[in-house]
């Protein structure tokens, strides 16, 4: 208070307001400074995330480097493990693809042991196989369309191994082959417009 000709008044607050916001502004500048000069732990750029690389993405590498296979062409990598068929250009990814295989688990030994062969193989024919039929010895006799609308006939030590469609899409995921490798009408489809004659195939366990 300040003693008057009145009596006691008020000192005025604006000066002492002016004084506060001041000391603000100047602390604020002086932190952003020391901020940007000496960033702090929190200040310093987030770390790159990293890309993680699945199994099938590093063995598809491995199978590119050590096979005479350009970016632009496209190839298949059968995982038996997962039941999975994986559509490559290159070393990139182009699809992913559920599949049955044999009914017999392991690397195929001999003609009829209904077990997919494992190895690296190469694409011999893609013919249509809409009209053929097959017979399950089930009791209905044979079926239309058992195959699908094309068979991808894989060039192996044994005949009749490649990669067709089916009737029964029900049946992808299981093991029910007789050493083929099934996939749904419509991923075969997507895979026949992709995949060519003398294409590679990599069947692993």
């Amino acid at each position: 208070m300040q003693r008057g000709y009145y009596g006691y008044r008020k000192k005025s607050l604006l000066p002492r307001i002016l004084t506060i916001v001041l000391v603000v502004l100047i602390g604020a500048a002086g932190y952003f400074a020391w901020s940007h000069f000496f960033p702090g732990e929190n200040m310093k750029p987030a770390k790159e995330e990293i890309h993680q690389v699945s199994e099938e993405d590093l063995r598809a590498i491995q199978i590119v480097s050590s096979n005479d296979i350009a970016s632009s062409d496209h190839w298949l990598l059968i995982d038996k493990s997962n039941f999975m068929l994986y559509l490559y250009q290159g070393e990139g990814r182009a699809g992913a693809f559920p599949i049955a295989l044999g009914a017999v688990s392991g690397d195929k030994k001999f003609p009829g042991d209904n077990r997919t062969p494992l190895g690296t193989f190469t694409v011999e024919s893609i013919e249509n196989s809409s009209y053929w039929v097959y017979d399950f010895n089930d009791g209905k006799g044979p079926i239309e369309g058992a195959y699908g609308p094309w068979f991808i006939r894989l060039k192996t030590p044994w005949e009749g191994i490649g990669i067709h469609g089916t009737h029964d899409p029900s049946s992808i995921g299981t093991m029910c082959t007789a050493g083929c490798l099934r996939v749904t009408n419509e991923d075969l489809l997507k895979l026949v417009e992709k995949i060519q004659v003398g294409g590679l195939v990599h069947i692993q366990d």
